[in-house]
């Protein structure tokens, strides 16, 4: 079979359209990894921000892990807090500073009321949980009933 053979006109249209072609492809996929790049790049600079507000709604009603906050402060930190020995007892502290003030305001600072009985409790031996759903602000209780009545009554 013979093939047909094009004329120069036609070639010409069948070049135009097949760039075309070309063109929209290579912009679609540069255009979907621009997008790309820009999700990671945004995401890598905000992971902390978006790590800690997952906690804040994750965590509410669940016991928060010690390591996670700042016990001078009483708020759920972005970065994992540092581990002080005081009076015999651990303590959570988010820098240097929050540290000292506990050693100069010890009975101010590392004793809370329970947030169910208000019974005086130290902090160290204390359960925490989030006060309020997507803030970082903590309550501390003095044991596991006191910690379920108090989420229970919020529901």
């Amino acid at each position: 079979m013979k093939k047909k053979r094009l004329s120069k006109q036609q070639l010409l249209e069948k070049q135009k359209l097949d760039e075309k072609k070309f063109n929209r492809t290579i912009l679609i996929s540069f255009s979907i990894l621009f997008l790309c790049s820009m999700s990671i790049l945004v995401f890598y600079t905000y992971r902390c921000e978006t790590r800690l507000a997952w906690r804040k709604m994750a965590w509410y009603g669940k016991v928060v892990p010690k390591n996670w906050i700042c016990m001078n402060g009483d708020n759920l930190q972005i970065h994992e807090s540092t581990k002080a020995v005081f009076d015999d007892k651990i303590y959570y502290f988010c820098s240097q500073q929050c540290f000292n003030h506990l050693a100069k305001h010890f009975r101010k600072v590392a004793i809370v009321a329970d947030a169910v009985s208000g019974d005086s409790i130290n902090k160290s031996d204390a359960i925490i949980g989030l006060k309020k759903r997507n803030k970082p602000e903590l309550v501390y209780f003095r044991n596991k009933e006191n910690f379920k009545e108090y989420y229970e009554s919020k529901h």
